[in-house]
């Protein structure tokens, strides 16, 4: 497979395609090439580009914009008037000693409030954007779990046909036996009845499959999938990183840059908090206007809240423990991820190893053994029962095969997720478009 990307995408969509791209290695002729056959990376393109659990995040992005937009306005100016003296009794009756004072006031913020709280919606936003990092890498995660199942579908419809083939060939055979007067009749219904089974079985594997095609449709929102087949093969593992190369790489897991992000945010929240220490200073000045002498002054105050750096010292604590909660959510989840990732790893290696078993030395030797076992039922030297047991030990191998293979592509799909980097080490990464 040539792996090149798109051009004008973010580095973490070209990741994205990157770590789908490393599971397999999808080989295609230009001829056999249709439009109803689906790759990976048209799958993970759509699905990034029209998944609708994406679309949450530009929204998010908005109302953070327009808080950022409201943190970054200085305290607002009051205007104010006071009468005073009025309707009294005896001097002070009527309005002859009103005093009127007209007044602009507001607040002198201290200790770089403002700047503290643009600087949390700040880090608020690039947490989203590393939300979305992480819900797309969950999201690639499952279209490539997905695809995959589609592959083992196909592989299923192929040995369930394949079944079919080789029942009708014994239920051939139980005729001509039971033609010459060598084998009961019973073993000929029970042959036929076989072959009813694995028609069935096919039938029921081809069901299942357009349900997986259904599920990866509605990904990128198709209510009918508008393909018929999808390209790839099961059986390509290609040759994997060490686990302490892997795990090295977790480090570009989105959650421990979700980690860091989320600490950024906290001590933006404790030099808000501490902002808090320094009193802002209410002040006013205006115009008192004195109707019994008809004169007017020049008027100010101001005023600072006593005890504010004792006041705001609980909402620092408060902080300060959030802040150093997130260190240790990030170490119990290191060592959550290299147990989980030595698990997939080791499982991967496990059934890439009995794959490989089962292709090279199992399955031939069934093979062998089902066409010897025909030739002696035919001369009359194995029962129909033996002939049954090597047909459906040859069956099972290859079902374990599929399964098997199913496992470690499945398997090195969990790898990447928790890496987020590709597995193989045999890609390559140039190019400006994809194939």
């Amino acid at each position: 497979m040539k792996l090149i990307y798109l051009d004008g995408q973010t580095p973490f969509l070209r990741l994205c395609l990157y770590v789908a791209f490393s599971l397999f290695i999808v080989s295609f002729q230009a001829h056999a090439a249709t439009n109803t056959t689906l790759t990976l990376a048209q799958a993970i393109k759509k699905t990034l580009n029209q998944n609708p659990s994406l679309n949450i995040f530009p929204v998010r992005e908005q109302g953070l914009q327009a808080e950022r937009e409201t943190a970054q306005l200085s305290p607002s100016y009051r205007v104010g008037a006071e009468l005073e003296n009025v309707a009294g009794t005896g001097q002070l009756s009527g309005t002859k000693s009103a005093e009127l004072t007209v007044s602009l006031s507001s607040v002198l913020e201290l200790g770089g409030k403002k700047q503290a709280r643009v600087d949390v919606v700040d880090q608020k936003l690039a947490l989203t954007q590393i939300k979305k990092q992480i819900a797309s890498l969950d999201l690639l995660s499952t279209v490539t779990k997905n695809y995959i199942q589609l592959l083992i579908d196909k592989q299923r419809i192929q040995l369930a046909k394949e079944e079919v083939s080789l029942a009708q060939a014994t239920a051939d055979e139980v005729n001509k036996r039971v033609r010459a007067a060598i084998a009961p009749k019973a073993d000929y219904a029970r042959a036929v009845a076989a072959v009813e089974q694995a028609r069935l079985n096919v039938s029921r594997v081809e069901q299942r499959m357009h349900a997986h095609k259904m599920a990866l449709a509605n990904l990128w929102g198709e209510m009918q999938p508008q393909f018929n087949n999808v390209a790839g093969s099961l059986f390509d593992y290609g040759s994997s990183r060490s686990f302490e190369s892997l795990f090295e790489r977790v480090k570009n897991n989105p959650s421990l840059a979700f980690f860091a992000a989320e600490t950024r945010l906290k001590e933006s929240e404790i030099r808000l908090a501490k902002t808090q220490q320094q009193a802002d200073i209410d002040w006013s000045v205006g115009i008192r206007r004195n109707v019994d002498i008809d004169e007017s002054a020049l008027v100010a105050g101001f005023s600072v809240p006593l005890f504010a750096e004792k006041r705001a010292e609980s909402a620092v604590k408060s902080a300060l423990a959030a802040r150093n909660e997130i260190t240790f959510r990030q170490q119990d989840f290191l060592l959550r991820i290299h147990t989980q990732l030595y698990q997939a790893y080791t499982a991967r290696e496990q059934a890439i190893t009995s794959a490989t078993t089962l292709r090279q030395s199992i399955i031939p030797q069934l093979t062998d053994a089902l066409t010897q076992t025909k030739t002696a039922y035919q001369r009359g030297l194995y029962s129909y029962l033996d002939f049954l047991t090597a047909r459906q030990e040859l069956l099972n191998a290859k079902r374990d095969l599929i399964e098997a293979s199913a496992d470690a592509l499945l398997l090195a799909a969990e790898i990447e997720q928790l890496t987020a980097e590709p597995l193989l080490i045999d890609q390559k990464t140039e190019g400006t478009s994809y194939e």
